[in-house]
């Protein structure tokens, strides 16, 4: 392992760590994006963010959405395999934004950044629906991985107000407590919602939720996955470490 790349800002240390290939980032010891340039899947948390996209069609995000771009692990698989025609980023912490940017190479994917605070960015936001919303929202000053925002239904509303009527949320939680706690896992959670997932891997204690506008089930995803060459293969197969259950 060698650091190649590092900084102090505001009392967080962030370093990006290269072993081999693969980049991993991390702030205060605690690790928030992972790059490989040959690869698409991580056999972590982030291949979770975008997996439930492939409960429905590829083709059919065209605006895609991402709160929380961290050093960018989701922008080449949501490039390969949705190529949105319109794909935004927006990153609170400029270190982040920077290690995409330059250490990852993020900007020369087609993806729109933004540095700023997300809350504010959606408040501030009048522009046509996103098909696809990945709100991955977590401090990098948190020395424990939890969530920066609430997971309130008063932000649940404003995420879904910049949902398209066919489109899909995806959230990321810290672990299946701090979802099962929040007022998103109740009923009043799925009006206007058709369907909800939970995603897991053995790889991390994160809880992602995904909740589909149009009816799904996990089968279809199973199905995508296995008509999909970088996601088929023997060595993807293995790579791919998740858990699929529906909630609703």
């Amino acid at each position: 392992m060698a650091i190649v790349w590092s900084a102090e800002r505001e009392g967080v240390r962030y370093e990006v760590h290269s072993k081999g290939k693969k980049l991993e980032l991390y702030a205060n010891g605690v690790q928030h994006s992972e790059f490989h340039p040959d690869r698409l899947l991580t056999g972590s948390v982030w291949d979770l963010l975008w997996l439930p996209a492939l409960l429905q069609a590829p083709d059919r995000y065209q605006r895609v959405l991402v709160l929380g771009l961290g050093g960018g692990s989701l922008i080449p698989p949501i490039r390969k395999l949705l190529n949105p025609e319109t794909l935004v980023a927006v990153e609170l912490d400029a270190p982040h934004l920077e290690v995409a940017r330059d250490v990852f190479g993020v900007a020369d994917m087609g993806v729109e950044t933004h540095l700023a605070d997300a809350c504010q960015w959606l408040e501030d936001y009048q522009g046509p629906p996103f098909d696809l919303i990945i709100e991955d929202l977590f401090a990098p000053s948190n020395e424990q991985v939890t969530r920066a925002v609430p997971a309130s239904m008063q932000w649940q509303r404003k995420l879904e107000s910049c949902l398209s009527e066919q489109g899909m949320l995806v959230m990321n939680f810290g672990d299946w407590p701090e979802y099962r706690d929040s007022a998103l896992s109740g009923n009043k959670a799925l009006r206007g919602f058709a369907s909800r997932f939970r995603l897991s891997c053995s790889d991390c204690h994160n809880a992602v939720i995904a909740f589909s506008r149009l009816p799904a089930r996990s089968v279809k995803l199973r199905r995508q996955l296995a008509t999909i060459p970088e996601l088929s293969s023997k060595e993807a197969r293995g790579r791919l470490d998740y858990h699929i259950r529906q909630l609703d």
